[in-house]
């Protein structure tokens, strides 16, 4: 089955449907809809996050326990459904009030940390292709909050791009690695266990034979405990450690460090 991807519908009613809270509200005469664009996303979101990526249209109307084909009359179609549920999951409904007086490390922090979280609860979003993405409120909020971490700093904009895109490509990378679920057309024939289990013999013959003198140096069982989480800020904090001279050499005079 072909991956889904952002940007693949129809772009003007993506950004209709992403944009409505700045369109006029258009009152019709008749009794109120049984529907709204937010449940559809919302129900999508569920089913996504049971079945991947790869869920049908009739399982979002079984979901909302309408007919299969009334949810068309809000949304065109999976293309464009899709664009709406990865700007909705991205929505931080958090106190804003929180972040005030933070530095631009613990901003980029809370930056890596939230998109984390946002793959831990919907692996799903690891299977979407986002080459070609669609900027909606929430996803635009973010991209918002990302650059705030810049602020009393003369860094480029290129160079802000490429910071954030650095943090969101090393999260993605760590998730994808860790946190993507087994495919259910193309399911393991064994558990993780069992894998590792049936691997065991074979890797200690290698190891016996000499041919991998650095490995069989690499002698410390605990040194494989590292958590998924744990990977993600080993490699975010590295990240920023090599970021700080360039923060301190571009902040502004006046600016708290």
């Amino acid at each position: 089955m072909a991956t889904p991807q952002t940007g693949a519908g129809d772009p003007t009613r993506s950004l209709e449907l992403l944009w409505r809270d700045l369109s006029p509200a258009q009152s019709k005469p008749g009794p109120k809809p049984r529907l709204t664009v937010d449940r559809i996303v919302e129900a999508a979101i569920a089913v996504a996050d049971r079945e991947g990526s790869c869920f049908g249209m009739r399982s979002v109307s079984a979901e909302l326990g309408v007919g299969a084909m009334t949810i068309y009359r809000y949304v065109p179609g999976k293309r464009e459904l899709i664009d709406l549920m990865v700007d909705r999951v991205g929505r931080n409904d958090g106190d804003e009030s929180l972040l005030e007086g933070l530095d631009w490390r613990a901003r980029l922090e809370l930056l890596a940390e939230g998109t984390w979280e946002v793959y831990d609860a919907h692996p799903w979003l690891l299977e979407i292709n986002q080459r070609r993405p669609v900027f909606g409120p929430d996803s635009m909020a973010g991209y918002d909050f990302a650059i705030s971490a810049f602020e009393g700093h003369d860094l480029p904009d290129r160079e802000i791009n490429l910071v954030i895109t650095s943090i969101m490509n090393l999260v993605t990378g760590t998730a994808r690695q860790y946190l993507m679920r087994d495919s259910a057309e193309e399911a393991p024939l064994a558990d993780e266990r069992e894998w590792w289990a049936i691997q065991e013999p074979y890797l200690k013959r290698a190891f016996e034979s000499g041919r991998f003198r650095h490995v069989q140096r690499f002698s410390d069982e605990s040194a494989w405990d590292a958590t998924a989480h744990q990977a993600m800020r080993y490699a975010l904090e590295r990240f920023l450690d090599g970021l700080a001279p360039r923060m301190e050499a571009v902040r502004r005079k006046g600016s708290e460090a």
